[in-house]
């Protein structure tokens, strides 16, 4: 009884164990940073976005300097090797205070959202963008100079 006992555990345990890594393997990533320029200055804010033929896109914010590191699985791991379509929004939304008549009697009173694109919208659409990357193995800079 002991010895069935014995046995079926080593077999739990044989078929436990071999299970762990049996799960979808992440596809290769490569750290990618770099620079978003308009009209010669740098974008302030916004996000980038990798976009691989197949697979998990990349994102990155894009800081006050215009840099950016892209994260796919995990923090600045990059992104996937291949070829992307690269998409990039910038953009300012503000609401300005109403002022006259408008504003009636309420104090602070704001109109509707004003939208400032700070690169010009295409880019922040697939089916706008013209932008391209290759990421390749061991990563790099990979600047935008619109």
């Amino acid at each position: 009884m002991i010895r069935r006992h014995v046995f079926f555990a080593a077999i739990f345990t044989a078929v436990f164990t071999s299970c762990f890594g049996c799960g979808p393997s992440r596809p290769e990533t490569a750290a990618v940073k770099g620079r978003v320029i308009y009209q010669g200055k740098p974008v302030a804010e916004g996000t980038i976005t990798f976009y691989p033929e197949s697979g998990r896109p990349a994102t990155g914010s894009i800081s006050a300097d215009g840099t950016y590191r892209l994260t796919t699985f995990e923090p600045n791991d990059g992104a996937t090797l291949g070829r992307h379509r690269v998409t990039i929004e910038a953009r300012r939304i503000t609401a300005p205070m109403m002022q006259g008549e408008t504003a009636g009697e309420e104090v602070g009173a704001y109109g509707p959202p004003v939208v400032e694109w700070l690169v010009p919208e295409k880019y922040s659409r697939l089916d706008g963008s013209t932008l391209t990357a290759e990421v390749q193995q061991g990563g790099g800079d990979i600047d935008f100079d619109l």
